[in-house]
């Protein structure tokens, strides 16, 4: 238990925090104006006849899929593959994609849980049974593990130039305000 607390309390006191928080918040603030433009789209492209629910449903689903996957491109630039001013432009643009897998996975993650939560339903009505038993929908459970894992594959594929951009910008920033002290992720251990 030592080992470890000395390890998370080592992994807390890493620096660069502050700015590679930023980048994941702009990462998914331009996650997300592009999933309000999306919408947007499809709004204008049937006429203006979708639903508002409708509309804050595919909100909510760019939610799921922008806030996860700028936390996880944060905690990439922070703790795993921080990209440092000193690094040349090929492991810039390597971190990045690392950290854009490493988000796409934290996506999956997240869309997991999702599915394997919604697949659990009460058997019976609420009220036609004193002790309602949850039932689990195995097969809706892993058609649904399966979406979300070609979603993961295919966010992947489609922000990985927003991910190598936002890396390179990083590098940019970094090499222009060098960090008082030196960077390193479990990459560089």
């Amino acid at each position: 238990m030592g080992a470890m607390a000395i390890t998370v309390k080592q992994m807390l006191s890493r620096h660069g925090a502050f700015v590679s928080g930023v980048t994941g918040i702009a990462v998914a603030m331009m996650l997300v104006a592009q999933g309000i433009v999306q919408a947007a789209t499809v709004f204008l492209a049937v006429g203006g006849q979708m639903q508002p629910t409708q509309y804050l449903l595919s909100f909510g689903y760019v939610l799921v899929q922008a806030v996860p996957f700028g936390i996880g491109f944060f905690l990439s630039l922070w703790l795993v593959a921080p990209i440092a001013e000193e690094l040349r432009v090929p492991h810039v643009i390597t971190r990045a994609i690392l950290a854009t897998g490493i988000a796409s996975t934290l996506v999956f993650i997240v869309s997991a849980v999702l599915v394997i939560v919604g697949a659990f339903t009460l058997g019976t009505s609420f009220f036609g049974n004193s002790f309602p038993f949850p039932q689990f929908d195995g097969g809706g459970a892993g058609r649904g593990l399966l979406v979300a894992l070609a979603e993961a594959i295919s966010g992947f594929v489609m922000r990985l130039p927003l991910g190598v951009l936002a890396g390179i910008l990083l590098w940019i920033w970094r090499k222009n305000h060098p960090p008082r002290r030196p960077l390193e992720g479990m990459i560089d251990l």
